[in-house]
C-alpha cells in the first residue's frame, strides 16, 4: 500500500506542477513614493527573469527546473561558481538530496526580496530547511547574492552545495522508473510520463478506499450515540455528518501517506491538499453540527421553552455559519501566500463606502438583532404587524416571513418591522371577550336592568369566566341606540385558541336567548347624517 503511494507521489512532474504554479514575479513590489520627501524614490529593479527575487521564488524556481529535467536552467539558481557541466551535476545531486528529505515547508519561506528579517541568520541568508539521510545531515541556506550591474538575487548558498556531493545517492525515482516498460517512461501525456498517470490514478482511488471504509465505521459508531443524545433518528445524523467525516478522515489519509513521497514538489503537494482538504472538512463539520446543536437546544429532552429559544438559535446559527465561512475563506487565501492582514486593512478602509452602498441590508441584519434582543417575536407566534396578521415562520437576518390566514406569506424587511407597531396574540397571558351591543331607545329601563343583571350572572356562573374582572355596563346612550358593554377574561389558556373562541361563542348565544327571553330588541343600524361643511 504503501509502495502503491510512492508511485503517485512521482506524478508531480513538470507539466502538472508547472500548470499549478503561475510565473515567478518578484512580490515584493515597488514602494510608493513619498510625496513629501525632497528626494524622489528610485525606481524599483526589474524583476528577475527566473524568479530568484525571494528565497520562496529561488526554491520553487529551482525545484520546477529539475523537475522538467532543464538542469542547466536549475544551475542558475545555484552560486556554484562552476563550469557548466559540474553546475548542472550539483543542480542534480541537489534535488535528490531535496527529493530525499527535506525538513520544512515550501510555504513558509520569505515571499518579500528582503527575505525573513526575525530569523536567527544574516539578514542575507533564509534557512530553507535541513537534509537528513543516512550519510549525515545538511542544512539547506539561500543566500541574497548582489552581482555588479544587476539587481540582488537569491541564489543556493556556496556552503550547502560544498556538502551536497558528500551527501548525493542514487534517486529512488530513477530506481522505481526502471522498473517499468520503456515504452510507459517514453510516453508522456502533458508532459507527465504514462506510468506516473497509472499509478495517479491507482494511488487515488487507494487512498478513497481507505478514507471511505474509516469514514462508514467512525459513522457506524457515533450514529447511535449522537441519536440518543438529540431528537433525531441515528440516520439522520449520519445523513448530515457524512460528508464531514470523510472529508476529514480523506484528508488524515492524505496527510499520512504524504511522508513517503519521492518528491519535494509531490510531498508539497500533497501537504497543500491535505490542508484544503481538512478546512473543508473541518467548516463543513461546524456548519453540520450547529444545525445538530440547533435541533438540541430547541427540541432536546431537557428543553422547556423551545419556542422561546427557537428564534435566537435560529438566528446565532445564522451568523456563526457566516463567521465559519469567512474563516474558512481568510484560512485558504492565507496558505495561498495572500497577505491577509493587509487585505483586511483594506477592506476596513472600504468597509466605508461598503456601509454607504448597503445601507439597507445592514438596517435589516440590525433590525433582525433588535427583534431578536427583545423578544417582541418567536417563530410560531401568531401576531399583528402593521396590516398583516399571521403566524411568524422565520425571522432571518434581512427578513421576516409571516404565513397570513389565506397561506400566503409576507416577507418583511427587518428594519420595517422594528418600526412598526406589533402586536402579539400569542404573548397574552389571558383571553379577553369584549363586546358592545346596542339596545333600541323604546327599551324600558326595567328591561335594560333585566338584561344587565342576567348577563351580568352568565358571566359570573360560567366556569370560564374570571369572575373578578367579569363586568356589563351601560356605557352609552347615543343616537344609534342604548350601548352596552360586555368585558371578560377567560381562564382558558390563551395559546388554546379554539377552546377560546368556543367559550365566547357559547357567551354570545346566551346573551341573544337573554334577548329573547327579556322582549328585547337590538337597534338596527342608525344612520349618521352628513353635517354639511361651512
Amino acid at each position: 500500500m504503501i509502495w502503491t503511494f510512492l508511485l503517485v507521489t512521482s506524478f508531480c512532474a513538470t507539466g502538472v506542477i508547472g500548470q499549478a504554479v503561475p510565473g515567478l514575479k518578484n512580490v515584493a513590489g515597488a514602494a510608493a513614493p513619498n510625496a513629501q520627501s525632497v528626494n524622489p524614490t528610485p525606481p524599483a529593479p526589474p524583476p528577475d527573469p527566473l524568479g530568484r527575487s525571494s528565497p520562496h521564488g529561488c526554491v520553487l524556481g529551482f525545484l520546477l527546473a529539475a523537475q522538467r529535467g532543464d538542469y542547466a536552467r536549475a544551475a542558475q539558481y545555484l552560486d556554484a561558481k562552476k563550469p557548466p557541466e559540474q553546475a548542472e551535476e550539483l543542480a542534480r545531486q541537489l534535488k535528490t538530496l531535496l527529493d530525499q528529505g527535506l525538513t520544512g515547508n515550501l510555504d513558509q519561506l520569505s515571499r518579500a526580496a528582503e527575505g525573513d528579517k526575525i530569523d536567527n541568520l544574516q539578514t542575507t541568508r533564509d534557512l530553507v530547511g535541513t537534509v537528513k539521510t543516512d550519510r549525515g545531515s545538511l542544512d539547506i541556506v539561500v543566500e541574497r547574492v548582489q552581482r555588479k550591474g544587476e539587481p540582488p538575487i537569491w541564489l543556493f548558498s556556496t556552503d550547502t552545495l560544498a556538502g551536497v556531493p558528500n551527501l548525493s545517492t542514487v534517486s529512488p525515482l530513477a530506481r522505481l522508473e526502471a522498473k517499468f516498460p520503456r515504452w510507459m517512461v517514453v510516453t508522456r501525456v502533458f508532459e507527465v510520463p504514462l506510468w506516473r498517470w497509472l499509478t495517479m490514478f491507482a494511488a487515488v482511488g487507494l487512498i478513497l478506499v481507505i478514507a471511505g471504509v474509516l469514514s462508514r465505521l467512525l459513522q457506524l459508531l457515533l450514529g447511535p450515540a449522537l441519536g440518543r443524545m438529540l431528537p433525531v433518528s441515528s440516520e439522520d445524523v449520519i445523513r448530515k455528518l457524512r460528508l464531514p467525516i470523510f472529508l476529514l478522515l480523506l484528508a488524515a489519509t492524505v496527510q499520512f501517506f504524504s511522508r513517503y513521497s519521492l518528491t519535494l514538489l509531490a510531498r508539497q503537494l500533497w501537504n497543500e491538499a491535505a490542508v484544503v482538504v481538512l478546512v473543508l472538512g473541518v467548516t463543513w463539520a461546524f456548519l453540520r453540527l450547529s444545525d445538530l446543536v440547533a435541533v438540541y437546544v430547541t427540541q432536546g429532552q431537557t428543553s422547556g421553552i423551545a419556542t422561546a429559544r427557537a428564534t435566537f438559535v435560529g438566528v446565532a446559527v445564522r451568523i456563526f455559519k457566516i463567521a465559519v465561512v469567512l474563516f474558512a475563506c481568510l484560512a485558504l487565501l492565507s496558505r495561498a501566500g495572500v497577505n491577509v492582514s493587509a487585505m483586511l486593512a483594506g477592506l476596513g478602509i472600504g468597509g466605508i463606502a461598503l456601509a454607504l452602498g448597503a445601507q439597507k441590508t445592514l438596517e435589516n441584519f440590525f433590525g433582525g438583532l433588535t427583534i431578536v434582543g427583545q423578544k417582541a417575536l418567536r417563530v410560531g407566534d401568531l401576531c399583528k404587524i402593521g396590516d398583516d396578521v399571521g403566524t411568524v415562520e422565520d425571522i432571518g437576518l434581512s427578513s421576516l416571513k409571516l404565513r397570513t390566514f389565506d397561506r400566503c406569506v409576507v416577507s418583511l424587511p427587518n428594519s420595517k418591522v422594528a418600526q412598526l407597531s406589533i402586536q402579539n396574540y400569542s404573548l397574552r397571558d389571558k383571553f379577553l371577550v369584549h363586546e358592545i351591543f346596542n339596545l333600541r331607545h323604546d327599551m324600558s329601563s326595567d328591561q335594560v336592568t333585566a338584561v344587565q343583571s342576567r348577563v351580568d350572572r352568565l358571566l359570573q356562573e360560567t366556569r370560564e369566566v374570571e369572575s373578578s374582572s367579569a363586568r356589563v355596563r351601560l356605557i352609552d346612550l347615543s343616537a344609534g341606540g342604548l350601548r352596552m358593554e360586555i368585558w371578560a377574561y377567560l381562564l382558558l389558556p390563551p395559546s388554546d385558541g379554539n377552546r377560546c373562541f368556543e367559550a365566547q361563542e357559547r357567551i354570545f348565544v346566551s346573551v341573544l336567548r337573554i334577548l329573547e327571553e327579556t322582549s328585547t330588541v337590538l337597534a338596527a343600524p342608525w344612520p349618521t347624517a352628513e353635517i354639511p361643511k361651512g
